[in-house]
């Protein structure tokens, strides 16, 4: 079968396959974007960095936190749910929900988040669509979905839920692998997760997330 190069990441090739999966391997980071309380989990961000993540990974406040972070139109400030949580996005939008389920929780739902030009260089909308992970160590295979996009210059990143499914250390501070990890991702067929089936989302690309 034959395969066209769509990005050189760190040194990791992205290939699409002539029946269109996108795939690499690579380490992988834990992503705690999405995590908002909406299944009772901690919320990804707090004002006080005490979140599951830690706001410099959301670009806070020095650089771009606000393709992270929700902003607040009146203060032009993170959002806040009144108790010090602030609000995370996910590149997946689920319409028509209220900001507290809006995005994909990354403490519950496996996902994939896709490297910014191997969104715009692959054939067929990412966003929503299936995808699978392994993590080679552990023997371990798990479905997902692509629903968040990386920094420009990252590779290999996945939910909370993602890499406690693999085995994986599952921090987002502090959790992740260097190696051994298959990504693959089928553009244009969309997921179904955890019961709940996904819509593909074409849109604007991001080249920079505050990473």
């Amino acid at each position: 079968m034959d395969s066209t190069t769509l990005a050189v990441i760190k040194g990791i090739t992205v290939v699409q396959d002539d029946d269109g999966r996108v795939h690499w391997q690579s380490g992988a980071a834990v992503d705690a974007d999405g995590a908002n309380g909406q299944n009772g989990n901690p919320f990804a961000y707090r004002e006080d960095d005490t979140g599951l993540d830690a706001l410099a990974n959301a670009g806070y406040p020095n650089k771009r936190w606000r393709d992270v972070l929700v902003v607040d139109p009146d203060t032009d400030q993170p959002t806040d749910d009144g108790n010090g949580n602030w609000y995370s996005s996910t590149t997946y939008v689920w319409k028509g929900r209220p900001l507290g389920t809006r995005y994909v929780d990354a403490t519950v739902v496996p996902y994939v988040v896709v490297n910014p030009h191997v969104r715009a260089k692959a054939i067929g909308v990412v966003i929503g669509c299936k995808a699978r992970v392994t993590y080679k160590s552990k023997k371990k295979t798990i479905d997902s979905v692509v629903a968040d996009v990386s920094g420009g210059k990252d590779i290999g990143e996945m939910s909370i839920a993602a890499a406690k499914n693999l085995g994986i250390p599952d921090s987002p501070r502090h959790g992740g692998v260097d190696s051994g990890v298959s990504f693959e991702f089928w553009p244009d067929q969309a997921a179904t997760v955890n019961g709940e089936v996904y819509e593909l989302q074409p849109g604007r690309t991001l080249i920079a997330k505050g990473r």
